[in-house]
């Protein structure tokens, strides 16, 4: 199931890619959506390898290496890199749409394309940067084992890497911890703001003019929401994991929880998958351009 989704999500992000470079580049949110969708596939990917890492004839089959180790290393760590950057860029969209109706005036003037891709690079840059440490301390080499008489590649750890992956599962956990927070607050702000500035255009202007209003409002705040309660839901058990892993040193790779540790991650990254796969339908239901171009690209929409 998570390899249809995450097959699925890959194909539907290429589909927003195509959307939004047809949309062009001039407004700020479409950059950042671009940007959201590359980092979505850049989470999905990982976890349709660890998929099909899963697939009982691999598990069953004689490999030279690990296949828990492996996909520990190059599924489990690629996904959370890429899935802290979609958090971060999800917390980002919220911030500029948070600032758009809390200061109309000046947001032109402060978020500027610019800028905007000035820090969904520095969200990339941070992430990967935070992410290849892993490769020093973790790595994959071949292992005898007297047991069962056989040399596997496997995971080995440099000096102090249990203490580096320790410190690089905090962060992870903060970064994780402090966008979802992020999320939440600009969110409550945003609704609070649209709330008002709807009461006071509803005893300001004609009842014709508040029902237009209050229509644009309501599919606002709709589509805020429903971003926000995606992301909540999905990425929630990822940080109850991190939280856990960063403090209980035996939940991690080679720990005594670690059958507990594989099945928590499964299902914490199928939601993770999700999040990544549904965007499609929530840029098709708000966004009338988008719907429009996608239309158009399957030869379903009119002309103008």
């Amino acid at each position: 199931m998570r390899a249809i989704i995450c097959l699925f999500g890959i194909l539907a992000n290429v589909i927003n890619l195509i959307v939004f470079i047809r949309q062009g580049f001039k407004d700020t949110v479409n950059i950042s959506l671009f940007s959201l969708a590359i980092s979505d596939i850049g989470s999905l990917l990982p976890m349709l390898w660890m998929s099909i890492g899963f697939n009982p004839f691999l598990v069953n089959a004689y490999l030279p290496f690990d296949l828990q180790d492996a996909l520990y290393l190059t599924s489990g760590w690629p996904h959370i890199c890429f899935a802290r950057i979609s958090g971060w860029i999800t917390a980002s969209i919220m911030l500029e749409r948070c600032l758009c109706i809390a200061m109309p005036l000046k947001v032109k003037t402060m978020i500027t394309v610019k800028r905007t891709v000035i820090v969904l690079d520095s969200i990339y840059v941070a992430m990967i940067g935070a992410f290849l440490p892993v490769l020093y301390a973790i790595r994959l080499e071949p292992l005898y084992s007297p047991l069962k008489n056989e040399t596997k590649f496997r995971i080995v750890y440099i000096p102090n890497g249990l203490a580096i992956e320790g410190v690089l599962f905090l962060i992870n956990a903060i970064s994780q911890l402090t966008s979802f927070s992020a999320v939440i607050i600009c969110t409550i702000i945003l609704v609070q703001n649209l709330i008002s500035k709807s009461k006071w255009r509803k005893s300001t202007s004609s009842s014709g003019d508040h029902d237009s209003f209050s229509n644009r409002d309501k599919k606002v705040v709709k589509l805020v929401l429903f971003i926000a309660i995606i992301f909540i839901v999905c990425f929630f058990p990822s940080a109850i994991n991190f939280i856990v892993s960063s403090f209980e040193p035996e939940f991690r790779s080679l720990g005594k929880y670690w059958d507990y540790l594989v099945l928590a991650w499964s299902f914490s990254s199928s939601l993770s998958a999700t999040n990544s796969a549904v965007n499609i339908f929530v840029y098709y239901k708000m966004s009338s351009k988008y719907t429009q171009i996608l239309d158009k690209m399957f030869l379903r929409g009119t002309e103008g």
